[in-house]
Formats: C-alpha cells, sequence, structure tokens
C-alpha cells in the first residue's frame, strides 16, 4: 500500500507561510511543486506517490485556499512566499521570468498571512517598514498584471456581445509539423508520455483502422498494430496508460458498441465490455480513472446518453442525460468539471455549451449546468484543455468559417484566436502534449488533409524584481 507520510524537505522559503495557511506540510510542498510548473507526474515522481493521490492533495488545497486553477495556486504561493520570483538577487535587477499565462484570474488575490513577511527581531523600524514596502510592491505589480491579462481578454468580441467575433489580437504560435502518413478525418487522437497516437478514422481508401504514433522530439510519425476493429467517427482517452476507443463508424456505414484498448507500452490490442448501446460521433473524456461518454449518433437518432466506464471493474454505468441530444460534439475538464460542447442534430449545428458535475449525479441528481453559449453554432471540432482553459479548433458552422474559440470557465465567456486556416475544418483531431495543441487531420474544403499544426497556448511574461 502506498504510503504518504514522508515529511518534506526544509526549505527557507517553506518556513513562513506554515502556519495560518489552513495547509499541510505536504500540501504546502505539492503547492510549492505546482508554482515551480511541476506536472502531476513529475511531482508523483519527486514525492513517490501516485499521479491519483496528487489529485487528491490539489483538489483539497485548491478548496483550502478558494482557488480554481494551477495559475491561481501559483499567484497564491508566490504572496505567501512559498517560491521565490526567479532571479531575485537585488533591487534594480533586471526583469526575470515570473510567471506564464494561463487565462485570466477569477478569484482576489490572497492577502499575505503577517509571518510570511515578518523581519528578524533584531531589525530596525525603518527596515520593517522598508521591507513592507517592497512586499507591497511586488503584490501590487502581481495585481497589475493580471489586471491587464484580464483587460485585454474580455476587451475582445464574447458570445454575449457579437455573434461574429473578431480574433483577439495573438502572437503566431501556429507552426506546421510532420504530416499525417496518410490524410484522414473523423480520426481519433491521444496524448501518452508525451507522443500522440493516431487511431482509426476515414482515409480515401474508406474506415481504417491503421494507429500511427508521433513523437515531437524527432518530428516523425511510426506505424503501429492497427486497431482489430477498423472505425471512424470516434474519440479516444487514457486511463491507466492505456488508450480506449469505444463504439465508431464501420466500413459497412453500421454503427458498433465495441470498446477496444490499445496499451502503448505492448503495442497490442484488448476488447473490453462494449458500451449499452451503438454509438458513434460522441464526445468522450477521462476525469478521475474513468471514462465519460456523452450523446453521440447511433445510426438512426442523435443521443443525449451519458455513460461511465470503470476500467477496473469493466463497468458501464448509466447516468442522467444531457440537457439536450446531439452527436458529432466535443468535451473537455477544466476545474472539476466536464463541459460538453456545441454539436448537430435534427435542428442543425448547434451553440449549445453545458456542464457536467459527476459528483453532483451522484449526490443529488442534478448534475448539469447550462454555460455560456459558442459564438455560432460549431460541429465535428476539435475540443481540448490546458491549465483549465477550454480550446476549440476547427469544424463545421453555418457559417462556413470555423474560427478558433477559447474558453474561460470560471468567467463563463468565449473570445476568438488565431487560426491557422480560414473556411471550415470538420473531422480533425485535436490532443496536447505539455503547452502545445496538435491539430492533426480532417477535411479542408471537402477535401481529405494530413496536416498537422501545432499551436503554443502558455508563454511567459516578466516581472520586475523587488526585495
Amino acid at each position: 500500500m502506498e504510503s504518504d507520510t514522508r515529511q518534506p524537505a526544509a526549505s527557507p522559503e517553506a518556513a513562513p507561510p506554515a502556519s495560518g495557511s489552513g495547509l499541510s506540510e505536504r500540501e504546502l510542498e505539492i503547492l510549492r511543486l505546482v508554482a515551480t510548473g511541476a506536472s502531476n507526474k513529475e511531482i508523483a515522481h519527486k514525492l513517490v506517490i501516485s499521479p491519483n493521490t496528487v489529485k487528491v492533495h490539489l483538489r483539497n488545497i485548491f478548496a483550502k485556499i478558494n482557488v480554481a486553477s494551477r495559475t491561481e495556486a501559483t499567484v497564491y504561493a508566490i504572496r505567501l512566499g512559498l517560491v521565490k520570483l526567479p532571479g531575485a538577487v537585488g533591487q534594480g535587477d533586471s526583469p526575470q521570468t515570473a510567471l506564464s499565462e494561463a487565462g485570466p484570474p477569477s478569484f482576489p488575490l490572497p492577502a499575505p498571512q503577517a509571518d510570511s513577511l515578518a523581519s528578524p527581531p533584531l531589525e530596525g523600524v525603518t527596515a520593517r517598514r522598508r521591507r513592507w514596502w517592497y512586499a507591497g510592491g511586488i503584490g501590487a505589480t502581481i495585481v497589475i498584471l493580471f489586471l491587464s491579462l484580464w483587460i485585454a481578454r474580455t476587451a475582445q468580441p464574447t458570445a454575449t456581445t457579437s455573434t461574429s467575433p473578431q480574433p483577439a489580437p495573438t502572437p503566431v504560435r501556429w507552426s506546421n509539423k510532420a504530416p499525417l502518413p496518410t490524410a484522414r478525418s473523423a480520426l481519433a487522437a491521444a496524448a501518452y508520455e508525451n507522443q500522440i497516437y493516431a487511431i482509426g478514422g476515414e482515409t480515401s481508401s474508406g474506415v481504417t483502422g491503421m494507429v500511427e504514433r508521433y513523437d515531437p522530439n524527432v518530428n516523425a510519425w511510426q506505424s503501429l498494430t492497427a486497431k482489430p476493429v477498423a472505425v471512424a467517427d470516434v474519440n479516444a482517452a487514457v486511463v491507466g496508460g492505456k488508450i480506449y476507443v469505444p463504439g465508431g463508424r464501420l466500413a459497412s456505414g453500421e454503427i458498433t458498441n465495441t470498446l477496444e484498448v490499445y496499451d502503448p507500452r505492448t503495442d497490442q490490442w484488448e476488447k473490453r465490455a462494449p458500451v449499452p448501446s451503438v454509438v458513434s460521433a460522441y464526445a468522450l473524456v477521462a476525469f478521475e480513472g474513468r471514462l465519460y461518454l456523452f450523446g453521440g449518433w447511433n445510426g438512426v437518432s442523435y443521443l443525449a446518453s451519458t455513460y461511465e466506464y470503470d476500467p477496473a471493474s469493466d463497468e458501464w454505468v448509466e447516468h442522467t442525460p444531457m440537457p439536450s441530444a446531439r452527436g458529432y460534439l466535443g468535451a473537455a475538464v477544466a476545474a472539476g468539471r466536464i463541459y460538453v460542447i456545441g454539436g448537430q442534430n435534427v435542428q442543425g449545428i448547434l451553440a449549445v455549451n453545458e456542464e457536467y458535475t459527476p459528483e453532483a449525479d451522484v449526490r443529488d441528481g442534478t448534475p448539469w449546468r447550462v454555460r455560456a453559449p459558442l459564438p455560432e453554432g460549431r460541429s465535428s471540432m476539435g475540443v481540448a484543455s490546458v491549465a483549465d482553459l477550454i480550446h476549440t479548433v476547427g469544424g463545421e458552422s453555418a457559417a462556413g468559417n470555423s474560427s478558433a474559440l477559447e474558453y474561460f470557465p470560471q468567467a463563463d465567456l468565449w473570445q476568438t484566436f488565431a487560426s491557422p486556416r480560414s473556411g471550415d475544418w470538420p473531422g480533425l483531431a485535436l490532443a496536447v502534449v505539455e503547452t502545445k495543441l496538435h491539430a492533426i487531420g480532417g477535411k479542408h474544403r471537402a477535401e481529405l488533409t494530413a496536416d498537422h499544426l501545432t499551436y503554443q497556448i502558455l508563454f511567459t511574461i516578466s516581472l520586475p524584481i523587488i526585495q
């Protein structure tokens, strides 16, 4: 059984905020690592605990300090003194890289603990005042910084101000990478250990089960063991080091409920318990070690169903259905909730955005909440989240121009960002490796594409260093 009782190593940054923060020593250590940019996997490795244990700690930490993202937690850690701003070597030094942008804050910055700024016993009154003034300067800088980011983002048109938003000014962060060996659309993609697995889809020769892996380190694709059941209109998610691909559209046009699971470490496939109903064009996410499958198309009608799959027991459970039946939709996890976005049904292409809370489904049966809709209807797009910021890329829209969008769950607003191409781009797969979106395949101007483009989400900014 895993033990999580090891005490954190002593650190000069850790001591001041330990009292009054409400966090245990272990939680302080994890918060400190989060503030350095460490991933859950890196934290687990450093502390010799499992990634699931890290997730549990993070939920407790976020609740105790009243934040909803790693960025907000990082600001809190800086204000408490858990970490020092890089390069802090004296007043008047040049600015140093300090924080990474990951969306606007939605919380009041916490006031520093009194003991975290206390002066040494022999320090004079003047020195103490100077130290408080410098600390206030750092705090004011952080406040101004985040207010500037917030104003810059919210100044752009959103769903509440315009039905045809214009792209926000942004650095050119799209780049071309090695294309797919075979052009295809309606494929699935999943990232595992910083490599991308492109699975299935439809080529010019028909529905395929091909599996190809992309390695960013060498910018190249490699062919692997094909999926036994060739499918299109599918999605994939990773749980426990394995890639799960449920359902899909067969070469015959029929819809299947087969669940096949791929092990990247052995390059082998296995069958698991089938989905309770045949389904394709659904949304799929991994959340807290389980799969959640939403909506889809069964060959006859659009679905509103919500299914949860437990890999440990190999069992599916049906939960409260979505408020709106739809297929060709997307979903992503942010701030402990699942957002199910867009899609289409008999009414046409939808702008629906509905929030699902798994815990509420078990507790009181009212897990769904309607949130701000997309600026315009969108289906068959790629959806992914990084640092609690949800991105949608490509897809099909009523206007014929599927601009790239980002959604801030805490502020419940949408805005556009630079798109690598004009016009609709349905059937692509979207995967995340570290801080980059990988948009792969799909159709552009009704033609299959093998394109592979990446978008750099996070970038560093500078703060002046004051001591």
